[in-house]
């Protein structure tokens, strides 16, 4: 994965705004999915009992999330570390005690059942409308989304230890006309996404929009040089099977005039025996504009290979042949 481009997409994403409440509560479910940890510790009261982490390398990210629990009156902090790993790059942790109102929300973002169960898969009735939807994608892509360099093939993917939220958001996907796949890998389940109109697409579905065109411009460059490349390699086959005609074509001229049958030719063969040894390299097309006005590429190809008929036919005959290995032909003796 590309984490320059990785880190580039969430912090787009997370500089948002979600204006709506019902979208950002949608938009920290996705976090909290994502990137959340429900703790339990020893203690007689559930504020001590319980704690509820999240932590993101988005500092927006984590600010949105302590804001939206904050509007509970949830009790927490920020804190910010060093991961150990990856540089020792910043870690932003929203650290939350377990109040009644943390519980709340969390039962509001579908995390906790009405029992206060943990939900591991989607709420429906958080992404019934479409701009849930896309929030709550916007968070799961800030807290554990992730997708190849645009200058690689188009690879998104997002990380989750639960199995029915990866299935859970499979279908969401799949509902949205996405053709998402899941695999379960070193000890998380994988949601993935495959090919540059869908990584595109649901990037900008989630409001990414600068690395969404971003991907778009580099599989458009990718296939444009792709299509040079073919053209190219195109063009030198043709060259190549070019210049073994000629050469066959002007041996085949050569060994003619040796044995005398040239003259002896139609005077159209004649003509062409001789435009084609003033031009050697050039193609049929070519040649034909370089002869007599009203020449043709079928007539020229037709010439050509009625003087090869002519040299291999004098070879039958008794004289030796200098064409191309593979059509020369020894006198008989």
């Amino acid at each position: 994965m590309g984490p320059g481009f990785t880190r580039a997409f969430r912090e787009e994403l997370a500089r948002l705004e979600e204006k709506q409440s019902c979208c950002r509560l949608a938009a920290v479910a996705g976090l909290m999915h994502t990137a959340g940890s429900f703790l339990i510790h020893g203690g007689s009261t559930e504020e001590e009992r319980y704690e509820i982490r999240i932590a993101t390398t988005v500092q927006a990210g984590a600010k949105l999330a302590y804001s939206v629990f904050k509007s509970y009156g949830a009790e927490g902090e920020l804190v910010t570390t060093r991961e150990p790993r990856f540089q020792h790059r910043l870690v932003y942790e929203v650290h939350l005690r377990g109040t009644p109102a943390t519980l709340q929300a969390l039962n509001e973002m579908g995390v906790l059942s009405d029992s206060f169960e943990l939900q591991p898969g989607i709420a429906r009735r958080l992404v019934k409308k479409s701009c849930c939807r896309s929030a709550f994608l916007r968070g799961c892509l800030i807290g554990a989304g992730s997708a190849n360099s645009p200058q690689r093939e188009a690879h998104l993917e997002i990380l989750t230890p639960h199995e029915a939220f990866a299935s859970d958001l499979v279908r969401m996907l799949g509902n949205l006309e996405f053709h998402a796949g899941m695999r379960y890998r070193r000890g998380s389940y994988v949601v993935y996404l495959k090919g540059r109109d869908e990584v595109a697409g649901l990037l900008a579905m989630a409001g990414a929009h600068e690395a969404a065109l971003q991907v778009e411009e580099q599989s458009v460059v990718r296939e444009v040089r792709s299509r040079a490349n073919r053209l190219a390699n195109c063009d030198s086959a043709n060259l190549r099977r070019t210049s073994s005609a000629a050469s066959e074509q002007l041996e085949a001229i050569a060994a003619l005039e040796r044995s005398g049958a040239l003259e002896s030719l139609p005077p159209a063969l004649r003509d062409m025996a001789a435009l084609r040894q003033q031009y050697p390299y050039l193609n049929l097309s070519e040649l034909a504009e370089a002869g007599e006005e009203g020449l043709t590429r079928s007539a020229v190809n037709h010439r050509l290979r009625r003087l090869v008929e002519a040299a291999e036919r004098e070879g039958q005959k008794g004289a030796y042949v200098s064409i191309p290995a593979g059509r020369r032909t020894r006198s008989r003796t």
